[in-house]
């Protein structure tokens, strides 16, 4: 049952039936007591279509995420933080993976605008020109996660890529590494494409550390990624580094695969270390060391931004940067006490 058969039965149109519902617009005592039979009879029990008539709202917010494998730990975290803060305001979501498609991606803005949801969370990967003068007339509010757009002047929650590779990277260079090779994401990726990479660069420039092209590769996110991206690393490169820095903790879980493997142990042959501190992180053999970034306090935030625009005109806030740390474990090797004792 629900409110178009109610109005069928009663005889009336659905806006009056939510009339009825909601106490709102008066109708005459014959109809609403003949739509109130109806609703007993029936048992019918007012859904969110009747609350939609009545504020012009769906109580639903579309995610728009760009993946191309759904089960990314780091990625969930973000999702079931702005699942529980939008729960809590009686909200759903909606959930589009564009797989990153430009084209696939605008399509979904344009099916969400049709079904009338009420704000969107933006996991924004490849912000093109295109993007730029369809949002720029975009009806519905959006908060930008992973990146931000000051020409469109969204709200945004971002992680701190480029000094958390920085920081990675220099805590390599601290523990004696000087051949250092890094795995990373296309710079399309502003974030963790384009950001991670250049807090490599800088922190190998700042310490006077030459970067070799044979030590540098490029990956998807993905475990396969990491695994080739590796072996590329090995067989090109005459000179092995002594360690790895991959732009994520599932290509460093395919670079240490691809390691074992041949051979290599780590860290004792080469040292690696991740970004993102997946669940799996501290299991691994030896467990990673890698940079922890906090994306539950990102889910939260971009959540919290989305409803204080659509509940209270505005946010409080125009951007948001979650705080990172370097979690310690055991992929990387300390050459400096290791030549000591020799």
């Amino acid at each position: 049952m629900n409110i178009k058969e109610v109005a069928r039965r009663a005889g009336v149109s659905i806006a009056t039936v939510s009339r009825v519902i909601n106490n709102t617009t008066p109708v005459s005592e014959n109809v609403r007591k003949r739509v109130e039979e109806i609703i007993n009879e029936t048992g019918y029990r007012p859904n969110s279509l009747a609350k939609e008539l009545q504020n012009h709202k769906t109580n639903t917010i579309g995610v728009i995420i760009s993946v191309a494998v759904l089960d990314v730990t780091s990625l969930g975290t973000t999702i079931n933080a702005i699942t529980d803060v939008l729960k809590a305001k009686g909200y759903s979501i909606m959930l589009a993976n564009s797989r990153f498609d430009s084209k696939e991606e605008l399509d979904y803005f344009k099916i969400f605008q049709e079904k009338r949801v009420d704000g969107i969370l933006y996991f924004a990967v490849n912000f093109t020109e295109e993007h730029y003068w369809f949002l720029k007339k975009y009806p519905i509010p959006i908060v930008m996660i992973g990146q931000e757009n000051e020409l469109l002047d969204f709200p945004c929650v971002l992680h701190d890529n480029y000094y958390a590779a920085k920081l990675a990277t220099e805590y390599l260079i601290q523990m004696g590494h000087k051949k250092i090779g890094y795995i990373g994401i296309p710079e399309y990726d502003a974030a963790a494409g384009k950001e991670r990479r250049k807090g490599f660069e800088v922190a190998m420039r700042l310490n006077n550390i030459e970067i070799n092209p044979h030590y540098l590769a490029e990956g998807n996110f993905s475990i396969e990624s990491g695994y080739a991206s590796m072996k590329h690393i090995l067989v090109q490169s005459v000179v092995k580094p002594t360690a790895v820095f991959a732009a994520t903790d599932f290509m460093a879980l395919g670079a240490m695969h691809y390691l074992t493997e041949k051979g290599y142990t780590v860290p004792e042959d080469m040292s690696i270390i991740g970004f993102d501190d997946v669940d799996v992180a501290p299991y691994l053999n030896p467990p990673l060391t890698t940079i922890h970034s906090d994306n539950h306090a990102v889910g939260r935030q971009a959540a919290t931004l989305l409803l204080q625009i659509l509940e209270e005109g505005g946010p409080g806030i125009k951007k948001f940067v979650a705080n990172y740390e370097l979690i310690e474990r055991k992929s990387v090797k300390n050459l400096i006490i290791d030549n000591c004792t020799k």
